[in-house]
């Protein structure tokens, strides 16, 4: 029997402890008590509900109020509860249900639980998903009600811990390295010689083309009293200058006019 401890928890029997997704039997079927729909419940839970549809309130159906269909629901599960193994259930994961048959105050019912489905956890999750086939039936055997329940549940603490830590402490696959043909190591840059480029001395300017000019053979005074027809003078000229013609005052006295002339024009000719 439950009781209290002495610091004042809750302590539940052996029996009511709920049950982990590990030790739940697959392909279980359970059959709940029986219990019996009154007006006040189906009064009280419209009121809760705030379902005040003529189906709920309304009493012309023979005489006799209908049950909401979601307290046919609530009603089914409240019976698995104290009937079937109560599993730790971290949260529920969705209903699926139809009413084939309507259910008035004053008709007991009962409802059967099936185990059809546990799912694998997946990796080191703590819980997995169970599904359950509930069906729920009057006195006389009529389907009323029927559809799965889904939830998540707990699994025990050794089960999980483990795939927990594999799943962390596994290191991550490293990838290959391909094998490549080994490089040779680069060789350092050859150096390449300083080059000295010498000044050449800039080239010479051209020489001014055309006909060389004459040079001018200064004749000495003695060669001129000798007369036009007389002998060359010998030995190196005289230096490249343009002597001036002597002035006929100059001329010795001795020549004659017409010979003084001519060596005149040969100088200017020359």
């Amino acid at each position: 029997m439950p009781g209290t401890s002495g610091t004042g928890h809750f302590i539940l029997a052996p029996d009511l402890e709920p049950i982990s997704f590990d030790d739940l039997p697959l392909g279980g079927e359970w059959t709940t008590r029986r219990r019996t729909i009154s007006e006040t419940e189906v009064a009280l839970f419209s009121a809760v509900a705030g379902d005040f549809s003529p189906l709920a309130i309304d009493v012309a159906h023979g005489g006799a109020r209908f049950a909401p269909p979601a307290l046919l629901v609530a009603v089914a599960i409240g019976l698995g509860t104290m009937d079937m193994p109560v599993p730790s259930v971290a949260e529920w994961e969705w209903l699926n249900w139809k009413f084939p048959r309507p259910v008035k105050a004053g008709e007991t019912i009962y409802a059967r639980w099936t185990l059809t489905q546990k799912r694998p956890p997946v990796g080191g999750a703590p819980t997995a998903i169970v599904v359950w086939r509930v069906d729920v039936h009057t006195a006389d055997g009529a389907l009323c009600a029927e559809g799965e329940v889904g939830a998540s549940v707990r699994r025990k603490a050794q089960s999980a811990r483990p795939a927990a830590t594999d799943s962390t402490s596994a290191p991550a696959p490293t990838p290959r390295r391909r094998r490549g043909r080994r490089q040779p190591a680069a060789s350092p840059p050859a150096e390449t010689p300083a080059v000295v480029v010498e000044a050449t001395p800039s080239a010479a300017p051209a020489e001014k083309t055309g006909a060389p000019r004459r040079r001018r053979r200064r004749r000495s005074r003695a060669g001129a009293g000798s007369g036009a027809n007389g002998p060359a003078p010998t030995g190196n000229p005289a230096p490249e200058a343009a002597p001036s013609p002597a002035p006929a005052a100059a001329a010795p006295s001795g020549l004659p006019s017409g010979a003084l002339s001519r060596v005149i024009k040969r100088l200017r000719r020359t």
